[in-house]
């Protein structure tokens, strides 16, 4: 399991790399190390980024897409989230959202939990364990 920390600001006057040192740091309270870090100033209302799309290129299965906050990945319409989304699960990417403690549970487990499986697919649902997904 990688770990590719995906960094973006809206606009070059925003900084991109702000939050780096806080995804650093969350990736040693489980002693993992963030494999590389993907930084863009892009709007998260566009589909097309050159560096998530490198992201989802570089990445194999199980590996993990580090994110300070769900909306530094997408604020896209439905149905361009559902584009994404089906490109981030075809790779078998594990999203991990550092101000989400019910998405830290595949540092703990090896396992994609839950809570990221369901909330991926926009079914909000009580954790009730991983097995039939």
């Amino acid at each position: 399991m990688l770990i590719h920390g995906y960094l973006r600001a809206s606009t070059t006057e925003q900084d991109a790399q702000r939050a780096k040192k806080e995804l650093k740091a969350f990736g040693m309270t489980f002693d993992h190390r963030i494999a590389g870090y993907y930084i863009e100033n892009q709007s998260g209302t566009k589909l097309e980024r050159p560096e998530l799309n490198k992201l989802i290129e570089d990445s194999e299965a199980g590996d993990v897409l580090l994110i300070e906050k769900m909306d530094r990945l997408t604020r896209l319409p439905w149905g361009e989230w559902k584009t994404l989304k089906a490109r981030i699960m075809a790779k078998g990417l594990v999203i991990v959202v550092a101000d989400q403690p019910m998405t830290h549970a595949v540092f703990n487990s090896g396992e994609q939990n839950c809570i990221t499986y369901f909330r991926v697919n926009r079914i909000y649902v009580g954790f009730r364990g991983c097995h039939g997904m």
